[in-house]
C-alpha cells in the first residue's frame, strides 16, 4: 500500500509543479522538494513517512490560485488530500 500511495503523492506533485504551483518556493525549499520526490520515486527509501511529511509540509505553501492551475489539477490536489486524510 506505501508504494502506491508514494506514486499517487511523486505524480500530484510533479503535476503540481508543471503547473508552477510552486514557482514562489526558495531554491532550498525546491531543491527539497526534488530530492524528497527522488527518493519516493525509487521505492527503495526506508523513510517513506517521513519524505511523505515533508512533502506535505511543503505542500502546504502551494499557490493554488496561480494562473496555470487547472481543474484537472485542483482534482488531482483534492485526491491525494483525501487519500492521506488531509
Amino acid at each position: 500500500m506505501k508504494t502506491n500511495s508514494s506514486e499517487l503523492l511523486v505524480n500530484a506533485t510533479g503535476q503540481l509543479m508543471q503547473q508552477h504551483i510552486f514557482d514562489h518556493l526558495s531554491d532550498e525549499k525546491l531543491a527539497k522538494m526534488n530530492s524528497c520526490l527522488q527518493k519516493l520515486g525509487n521505492h527503495s527509501s526506508l523513510e517513506t513517512d517521513h519524505l511523505e511529511k515533508e512533502l506535505f509540509d511543503l505542500f502546504g505553501e502551494a499557490d493554488l490560485y496561480a494562473e496555470t492551475t487547472t481543474p484537472q489539477t485542483l482534482h488531482q490536489w483534492q485526491s491525494v488530500m483525501s487519500y492521506f486524510g488531509k
